[in-house]
């Protein structure tokens, strides 16, 4: 059984459980639909300086676009897929498009670029048509590898609350409107992937009022670092969707 992620940190984590972890062939993350279906863009390797070997991989492979191609040569047997990473801003560039991640910013290259870019916000009606265009040419391109049916959408979400030592603490207001206006943009998008995607992708879907962040969080508290019962009721779905 082997097993492709497309997505971030929500998804992966489920893969530390005993039963999933020896399944998992592939992990891209970091990126943006608009990015991974785009042109590569040239980098010098040299000028990027990371101390995360697995943050330098995500940026190269942004770079490189080379999600399809690894994908082609791992050919698993399912592919899950999250849009959490749409969180970042996206960078035009000439002829092509990059993804503004964590690993973008930690390797200094809003200054260290040889190329004129241009910055595109995310939550604009702009860069949401973008998004709608580019999840089109993603799902046709990866359905030509991995059928409907064995293709699981995480329908992940940022949440509003969080646990803290036992309590269940409400994020601050403007905290609370930034992901609330993430899930809102996420809805669409989600819904952008199920229709391509049509009927027979499973999907896990638990909500945004089930579970809550944990303020104990390994990665630390955000939003979509969720509390314990959450990653436990999706390795469950993984595991019977999956079969393993």
């Amino acid at each position: 059984m082997r097993v492709s992620i497309f997505g971030s940190c929500v998804t992966r984590d489920l893969f530390e459980d005993p039963a999933l972890r020896p399944t998992l062939a592939q992990y891209a993350s970091r990126s943006s639909i608009v990015s991974a279906v785009a042109d590569p863009v040239a980098v010098d390797e040299r000028r990027v300086h990371l101390d995360s070997a697995f943050q330098l991989r995500c940026l190269l492979e942004d770079f490189n676009k080379t999600f399809f191609r690894n994908l082609q040569e791992t050919r698993p047997d399912w592919l899950v897929l999250d849009l959490i990473d749409e969180r970042f801003n996206l960078l035009r560039t000439p002829g092509s498009y990059l993804t503004r991640s964590s690993a973008f910013l930690n390797a200094g290259l809003d200054d260290g670029l040889d190329l004129d870019v241009a910055e595109l916000p995310r939550l604009t009606e702009d860069t949401m048509m973008m998004l709608d265009g580019a999840i089109a040419e993603f799902v046709a391109r990866v359905l030509a590898v991995v059928p409907a049916e064995r293709i699981i959408l995480h329908r992940a979400w940022w949440m509003t609350r969080y646990v803290c030592d036992g309590r269940i603490v409400a994020f601050p207001d403007d905290r609370a409107t930034f992901a609330e206006r993430h899930n809102a943009a996420l809805l669409r998008a989600y819904a952008t992937v199920e229709r391509r995607l049509g009927p027979a992708a499973p999907t896990i879907d638990f909500g945004q009022d089930r579970f809550v962040a944990d303020a104990a969080h390994r990665w630390d508290l955000e939003p979509f670092h969720y509390e314990v019962g959450y990653n436990a009721a999706a390795v469950a779905e993984v595991r019977r969707l999956i079969g393993v």
